[in-house]
């Protein structure tokens, strides 16, 4: 593992578990509508393509908020923000037994 990757992880993790305390604390602030969500997935540097693969994966799971038909659908930051790191580091992982079983 390179010294960049080790860093990203511990800076992930810091990030995933501030997420979680504002998510505990202040609930509201930890949604983002499927309207903002491009804007949002910008600022966080995560490209959509790898989002929609976390979709697809069952990882991070699309949420109505409200019983109305027109009530806006929902993704919770933390919820992506774990995912995201879940992945990270099972590739990292996948990657050093790839190595490991080349040497």
């Amino acid at each position: 593992m390179r010294a960049e990757d080790f860093a990203r992880l511990i800076t992930d993790c810091y990030q995933v578990g501030y997420m979680e305390a504002v998510r505990a604390y202040e609930p509201a602030l930890d949604w983002v509508r499927a309207s903002e969500l491009k804007a949002w997935l910008r600022l966080m540097h995560i490209e959509p393509r790898r989002f929609r693969r976390l979709v697809e994966a069952g990882l991070v799971r699309p949420v109505r908020r409200g019983t109305g038909r027109n009530s806006p659908i929902c993704y919770s930051k933390a919820e992506i923000k774990r995912a995201l790191l879940t992945a990270g580091v099972t590739t990292l992982y996948a990657m050093e037994k790839f190595n490991q079983t080349n040497d």
